[in-house]
């Protein structure tokens, strides 16, 4: 299942020079919609991600806790143009403060769930 950002980017020679990219740096926020952030020096615009599902992205980022979004952090996003004001999300990276850069996205799929939590099983302190 591809995953889509809906933004209406500035129509102009860096925004057409910016979606070439690989990486592009963003803030991504998850609420009851998943927001994608372009802030300055990038051209400034916000969009909305089209067909996610929070289970998924859970498993691949950890949410936090209190607040009004569940995820609120940097990201990196790589993009492919679909139509006008529509991207298919080919990569994307969103950064967690305890586990660092965690894929969510690659190639246009999810990515294998992340580890985050110690396995008992694995636990090979010898307790």
């Amino acid at each position: 299942m591809s995953l889509y950002l809906h933004i209406d980017l500035p129509k102009n020679l860096i925004s057409e020079e910016l979606v070439r990219q690989k990486n592009i740096p963003c803030f991504c926020k998850v609420a009851k919609e998943f927001e994608i952030e372009f802030l300055d020096p990038l051209p400034e615009a916000t969009g909305v991600v089209q067909d996610w599902d929070w289970k998924l992205l859970h498993e691949r980022v950890i949410s936090g806790v209190g607040g009004l979004y569940t995820h609120y952090t940097f990201g990196m996003v790589t993009l492919e143009v679909a139509q006008p004001g529509v991207y298919k999300i080919i990569d994307l990276a969103m950064f967690d403060t305890g586990f660092g850069w965690c894929p969510v996205l690659q190639d246009g799929k999810y990515s294998p769930p992340g580890k985050f939590y110690d396995d008992d099983d694995e636990d090979d302190s010898g307790d």
